[in-house]
């Protein structure tokens, strides 16, 4: 719940880890206020978006590479 409301807080104030967690909700389906994001890059220098997150959803690590998620650890 407190995550949530944090995540509710962040979006109308406009941070940016709100904005990103919402970018890789849409390419995983994974509920956005229980990603915590450890890395954000642009993977190509062609592209005006990042491409590349680490992050952490229910105690799993993954990567997503242009929408390619993969597993870190178990």
């Amino acid at each position: 719940m407190f995550n949530w409301i944090k995540y509710t807080y962040k979006k109308k104030h406009r941070y940016l880890d709100p904005l990103i967690q919402d970018m890789i909700a849409s390419k995983t389906g994974f509920i956005p206020y229980k990603i915590k994001l450890l890395y954000a890059s642009k993977e190509n220098p062609k592209i005006n978006e990042f491409n590349y997150f680490k992050f952490i959803y229910e105690g799993l690590t993954y990567e997503l590479l242009d929408e390619k998620l993969k597993i870190i650890t178990e």
